[in-house]
């Protein structure tokens, strides 16, 4: 299947100053941007037999940036902190390959694996500043989102579900589904001010090891499920040098969710999500050195649905 699409965009955006210190409200310049995208996608798809499909692609896609990004805005606050939109922000593009196989089981369940590499341009990451310099005053720290340069990312996935009735009919209730990414990620054409010649820089946003399992158990309109999650740290925000550099740091979340359906319309359900109270965690430069963090605790839910 080959195709092709056409995406026009037009924006317009007027905002906001707002100054903390001196309670001061303005309004900005109106700002208007527009372009155009052809994107062009290759599908193919070979089934080897009715167990083994084979799967190959080439797709060109955009990613425009948030629209609390673009407006054009100052804003300042009584933390001497300043963050700023930026209505000259580009759309990201990116060119994609990805090849895959899955086989399926006579019985109910799957593997697959694929490989996939993306030629990203203009990827938008959040700058931070420390000490910067805005209309004769000093900011504490300083953001604003910009296209930081081009990225190559190369990486693997493999992925497995089954339930256990190969192993004994009586198994054939409890299951399990897994899946595993690891990615490689270099940025080339960085383009932040003194840190143009850096080499060996990650995409940020990228986790470079992803990872899902969930142990499930289904009969008679119970569902239960126990599921894994993990992400390794990634860049969040790029500072003046590598050192002030924001990540978020590495999670691993364990939820527990169980429901009942009965007479098809009526289903009780209760979930527990982050049983191992995991953080949300921000470290500046290296691992040891917490810029934030917070705690949230195990969360508890239950309910009762009608559906019709």
């Amino acid at each position: 299947m080959a195709g092709v699409r056409l995406e026009n965009t037009h924006i317009k955006y007027s905002g906001m100053n707002y100054d903390a210190n001196k309670d001061e409200l303005t309004h900005t310049a109106e700002s208007k941007k527009s372009y155009l995208n052809v994107l062009p996608s290759l599908l193919v798809k070979y089934d080897a037999n009715d167990e083994l499909k084979v799967r190959a692609s080439f797709t060109n896609t955009i990613s425009r940036p948030k629209y609390s990004a673009l407006i054009p805005n100052v804003n300042i606050t009584k933390d001497d902190e300043i963050s700023m939109g930026n209505p000259d922000l580009d759309a990201t593009i990116s060119y994609n390959l990805d090849l895959s196989a899955d086989y399926y089981f006579k019985s109910i369940g799957l593997v697959s694996a694929g490989v996939f590499y993306k030629r990203i341009n203009d990827f938008i990451v959040d700058q931070r500043i420390s000490d910067y310099v805005y209309n004769g005053e000093t900011y504490q720290k300083f953001t604003q989102p910009k296209n930081a340069g081009n990225a190559d990312l190369l990486g693997v996935e493999l992925g497995y579900q089954r339930d256990f009735g190969f192993i004994a009919p009586a198994l054939k209730h409890f299951g399990f589904y897994g899946n595993y990414t690891y990615t490689y990620t270099r940025v080339s054409d960085f383009n932040f001010e003194g840190r143009e010649n850096e080499s060996g820089l990650r995409l940020p946003g990228s986790p470079k090891n992803t990872a899902n399992a969930s142990l499930y158990y289904e009969r008679n309109g119970l569902n239960v499920r126990l599921s894994y999650n993990y992400a390794s740290a990634f860049i969040d925000e790029m500072g003046k040098t590598k050192f002030e550099d924001r990540y978020y740091d590495a999670v691993n979340y364990l939820d527990l969710n169980a429901s009942y359906t009965f007479a098809k319309h009526y289903t009780f359900y209760v979930e527990a999500n982050n049983l191992l109270n995991q953080p949300l965690r921000y470290y500046q430069g290296s691992k040891d050195l917490t810029a934030q963090v917070e705690y949230y605790g195990v969360k508890m839910n239950a309910g009762f649905k009608i559906n019709f």
